[in-house]
């Protein structure tokens, strides 16, 4: 995500908690840290959580997310969320094509416990196959805006009618 910014003329500061991932960001200032602990002392006119981060399956993990876009922003900015798909986690299994080409499998996601689902992915290149699995908590729409709320952040609009990208303010 941070090269098309990049090329579209978008100032990007990435942070990842993975050095091996910031060494393939090339052209934009990097931050080497996990995001719920971050402190950059500054604001930013646009903060974007993507990759359904806000839907961690450890609920403390996903509070310091949201609190750490929300020290982040502007106080005229705004935050863009990329959240699950309602039906993320019944309508399995699933692919689907990336634009640049591979294929994305969602195999399987199982409740393990306390609202939480194991989510086995798998991702097909050419040349190559890599999987994933992961813990994830499904929020419906009224848990994903308390979440927000918990932040001081509140949902602006949501910006597809599948309702996965959300453009979320200060709440006050």
């Amino acid at each position: 995500m941070t090269h098309p910014l990049l090329e579209r003329g978008f100032a990007v500061t990435a942070v990842d908690e993975s050095a091996q991932m910031l060494e393939r960001v090339q052209g934009a200032r990097t931050i080497c840290s996990p995001i719920e602990g971050l402190g950059l002392g500054e604001t930013f006119d646009v903060v974007m959580l993507a990759s359904f981060l806000v839907h961690t399956g450890d609920t403390e993990v996903r509070r310091g997310l949201l609190r750490t876009c929300a020290r982040h922003v502007d106080k005229d900015g705004c935050v863009l969320i990329q959240r699950e798909g309602e039906d993320y986690h019944s309508n399995v299994p699933r692919e689907r094509v990336d634009p640049s080409g591979f294929t994305v499998r969602i195999v399987s996601s199982e409740p393990v416990g306390d609202g939480v689902h194991s989510v086995h992915a798998e991702y097909v290149f050419p040349d190559a196959v890599w999987t994933q699995t992961f813990r994830a908590r499904p929020l419906t729409q009224e848990q994903f805006e308390e979440a927000l709320g918990e932040a001081g952040l509140k949902v602006d609009r949501y910006l597809t009618d599948d309702r996965m990208w959300v453009r979320a303010v200060r709440a006050a």
